[in-house]
Parts: C-alpha cells; sequence; structure tokens
C-alpha cells in the first residue's frame, strides 16, 4: 500500500491512461479525486459511491474550475499529497500552412495551459505542507521533431520544460515535479490518427505496429505514476521518465545519482 491515505487528484480520468492510474492509486490505498471535463460518474461504476473517492468534473482551461476543485478536493479530504494531469489532446495533423489556426491554439490551451492552470492551483496547499508530488504526462513528440504534429509537438515540449523549471524553483520545497512519456496507448488519441485519410510514412508505420502489437498497456504508465507519487520517489524531480524504455524500478536507489546528471532533461547538443 505504497500511496495509503494519500490524496491524489487525478485529472483526465475517464482516459485509458487515466482509468489505469486511477484503478493502480486505489489499489495502493489512495483517496482520489477523480475528474473529468465531462461526467465521470455514469462511466465509472466501480468508483461511484467509493467512500475514499470523489467524481468531479471541470474544465482544465478554466482557472476558475480548477481553482474551485482543488478547493473542493481540500473540503472532502483536508488534504493534497499528489496531482496527476493524465489530459490531453492530439490536436490538428497536418502541414502547418493549412491546419486550423483556431484547433492548434486550442491545442495548447488543453495541453500546455491547463496543465500551468492544475499546478498554479495545487501549490499552495503543497507549500504550506511542504510535500508533495505533481505529475504531468507528456509524450515522444516532446523529445523529437515530429512533422504534421507541430500543435502536439510544441505542447507536450513546453509542458516538459514547464516541469523542468518549477521542479528547479520548488527543489527546497520537497515537492517533486516530473512528466511521464507513456509510449503508445492504444487510446483516443489513437483512433484520431486512424481516421486519417492519408497519414504520412512515418504515422502510418506506427498505425502498422500499434495494430500489430495492440500498443503499449496503460498499466506501465499506472505503475510508474504510482512510484512517482509514492515516497520511494523522493527527491527525483524534474525528469521526463520514459514508462517503457527507463528502468525506472531501479531508480530508488540512484537519485542523488541522477540529480547529478541531466538525464531525463531537455538538452541543446552542441553543434561543435
Amino acid at each position: 500500500m505504497e500511496l495509503e491515505n494519500k490524496v491524489c487528484l487525478i485529472a483526465g480520468a475517464t482516459g485509458a491512461i487515466g482509468q489505469a492510474v486511477a484503478k493502480r492509486f486505489l489499489e495502493q490505498g489512495a483517496k482520489l479525486a477523480l475528474v473529468s471535463h465531462t461526467s465521470v460518474s455514469g462511466r465509472d461504476t466501480e468508483f461511484s459511491g467509493h467512500e475514499s473517492v470523489l467524481l468531479a468534473t471541470a474544465d482544465i482551461r478554466n482557472f476558475e474550475e480548477v481553482n474551485l476543485l482543488i478547493e473542493n478536493t481540500l473540503t472532502r479530504f483536508g488534504t493534497l499529497d499528489c496531482v496527476v494531469n493524465c489530459t490531453g489532446i492530439l490536436g490538428p495533423i497536418g502541414p502547418t500552412a493549412q491546419i486550423d489556426e483556431k484547433v492548434w491554439v486550442s491545442t495548447i490551451e488543453v495541453n500546455l495551459i491547463g496543465s500551468f492552470y492544475l499546478t498554479r492551483a495545487a501549490l499552495p496547499p503543497m507549500l504550506a505542507k511542504k510535500h508533495g508530488k505533481i505529475i504531468h504526462f507528456s509524450g515522444g513528440g516532446a523529445a523529437y521533431g515530429r512533422p504534421f504534429y507541430s500543435a502536439y509537438s510544441a505542447s507536450k515540449a513546453a509542458l516538459v520544460r514547464f516541469c523542468e523549471s518549477i521542479a528547479e524553483e520548488l527543489r527546497d520545497s520537497r515537492i517533486d515535479v516530473n512528466a511521464i512519456a507513456p509510449g503508445p496507448v492504444n487510446s483516443r488519441m489513437w483512433d484520431q490518427v486512424r481516421a486519417l485519410q492519408s497519414p504520412d510514412a512515418r504515422t502510418a508505420a506506427d498505425l502498422k505496429k500499434m495494430e500489430e502489437t495492440g500498443g503499449v498497456p496503460p498499466e506501465r504508465a499506472a505503475d510508474l505514476a504510482v512510484f512517482l507519487a509514492s515516497d520511494r520517489s523522493n527527491g527525483l524531480t524534474g525528469r521526463l521518465i520514459s514508462a517503457v524504455w527507463d528502468n525506472w524500478n531501479g531508480f530508488e536507489q540512484r537519485i542523488p545519482e541522477l540529480m547529478r546528471s541531466e538525464a531525463g532533461t531537455l538538452r541543446r547538443v552542441p553543434l561543435g
């Protein structure tokens, strides 16, 4: 029971990853505030009526709603130990010269601005108790250029640098801030990619691999989220961690070493 009696807010709780995280956290003894843009009560009957679960709706693009969400969580449970942000959209796919500019901007609002709002609202109670965990979900698009996915890539790269920046800012506050790269999970995002009429070569290859393998199980990301929310990861902060490729199960004894390195961070490689 690594998260016993810890109060954890999970945003994006109706998605494939959000549901997996919620289940793992509940199994580990956490008290949960499960948040979705639409009602979660009808979809997640296993959580409905559970004394350790608060079901809520909020638009993370609206700071007033996010702030009220944090207040309601504090009213219900008395504290806040962890925020896990599983929200995110893929946004427009296609040549930047042709995509809808309003949809592009909306992607930034959800993936970056909404992440800031969640973090901003959660920090005061965490700073007051001098402890906390903030976990955002990024993706492969944050670490390399992905043509035709400019809104998604830009927003997720910005999110990772946001995590790095506030992790340094909060280094003496015992609040750890990290990002998870979950890998290609079979989710609503992939349904959007499947709907493309003429995918580019890279996307077509990714789709083929997804259909062959079924994708990465969301439980892998959920297990990493449990580790990052637990006291086992205390002091590990400002990192983008892959649920698939990083040996995070062995991180507990290596945290001082990792924090002295640039591993898991976005850095410019000198041109020489």
